[in-house]
């Protein structure tokens, strides 16, 4: 017996059973939490590092470079 012979033998009763357990294709949820954290470190990045034409070249560098360390260590 192949699919369609089963499908065609199907009482309505037994269709609608099946259907209540098909799995209905609903709108999933996305979760942009992973998104929000980079975009957060980003900008606390941006917003305390000193700017390059403000101070010394060295300064600069440094205070970027462990600004860098702290994201990437994941310090809040």
């Amino acid at each position: 017996m192949n699919l369609n012979e089963m499908i065609e033998n199907l009482t309505p009763e037994q269709i609608r059973t099946l259907l209540a357990k098909v799995k209905q294709n609903a709108p999933k949820r996305v979760s942009h939490d992973r998104r929000a954290k980079s975009i957060a470190k980003t900008a606390l990045y941006f917003s305390v590092a000193p700017l390059p034409y403000k101070t010394t070249y060295e300064e600069y560098k440094n205070h970027a470079e462990g600004i860098r360390q702290q994201i990437i260590s994941g310090v809040e």
